[in-house]
């Protein structure tokens, strides 16, 4: 855990600057100096405006600071929510069980709560013993929710509950999130958001047979080209990679889906494809 000051040095000695050519003209150089050593705090223009001038990644220093700045509550939920991201890409039931177990324990979040027992219940292939309400409650709290189409919250637990709605209404709620992001440049955490849900979206369309239904087939559609159109950066390269292999299973072109598979097995991220549908000749 780092305080900024402490971030701060660090990235300067990683670019080999001087005090001085850290803090350029935007803080005189006996300030910025005190900011480093923790005795001077630094306004968010001025630490946004060094940064930048430097081309630092702002998304990269916040993750550098913002444990020293969390409550030990969001960073045990932090925690448990990226333990939950691996083992739903590793497919490990045992391990999604133990960190649910632990997250019902939580004195708060009940979305979060929400979207651990039906990710259990999805890959123990027991969605159909959920509770009948639940998905009543997931529609009042979706409708409820203010902007929802822009809210992490919400976006992260229609990702983890899409297997739940009817395909209507599924359909509806892809479409509301085309609309609200079409032609707009997203940061890079907020676009991995609704690529997630997307790529849910494509599993459940798949594993409902629907593709060739033309109801649905053109949200299959845009979905499948806004990723792809989105997805141009090293760090998003794997859900463009998802999008070309649920391209290769709705068009029964099995043996590139294979191929897809084996190329990633190949530079060691097969577990990364894990939870993916089986694509077996």
């Amino acid at each position: 855990m780092m305080e900024i000051g402490e971030a701060l040095r660090l990235e300067r000695l990683n670019l080999g600057l001087t005090q001085k050519q850290m803090c350029q003209d935007i803080l005189s150089r006996p300030f910025y100096a005190k900011v480093e050593s923790g005795k001077n705090g630094i306004s968010a223009d001025n630490l946004l405006r060094i940064l930048l001038a430097h081309h630092i990644d702002v998304n990269d220093f916040f993750e550098l600071t913002k444990k020293t700045y969390m409550s030990q509550e969001k960073i045990l939920t932090e925690q448990l929510e990226n333990n939950m991201y691996w083992a739903v890409n590793a497919k490990n039931i045992d391990l999604l069980e133990r960190y649910c177990h632990k997250i019902l324990a939580l004195p708060d979040n009940e979305i979060f709560k929400l979207r651990a027992i039906v990710t259990v219940a999805y890959f123990k292939g027991n969605l159909d013993e959920i509770s009948d309400n639940l998905p009543e409650k997931l529609k009042k709290i979706l409708n409820e929710g203010e902007n929802w189409t822009k809210h992490p919250e919400l976006l992260r637990l229609l990702a983890n509950t899409i297997p739940l709605w009817p395909q209507d209404e599924l359909d509806f709620l892809i479409g509301r999130l085309l609309t609200s992001i079409k032609n707009k440049k997203l940061p890079e955490l907020m676009l991995e958001q609704y690529l997630r849900i997307f790529g849910n979206y494509l599993v459940t369309c798949y594993e409902r047979e629907i593709y060739h239904n033309e109801k649905y087939h053109d949200h299959i559609n845009d979905v499948i080209k806004y990723t792809i159109n989105e997805t141009s950066t090293f760090k998003l390269m794997i859900y463009r990679i998802q999008t070309y292999y649920m391209t290769s299973l709705f068009e029964n072109d099995i043996q590139r889906a294979i191929e897809i598979k084996n190329d990633l097995k190949k530079y060691g991220y097969d577990k990364i494809t894990a939870s993916w549908p089986s694509c077996d000749l």
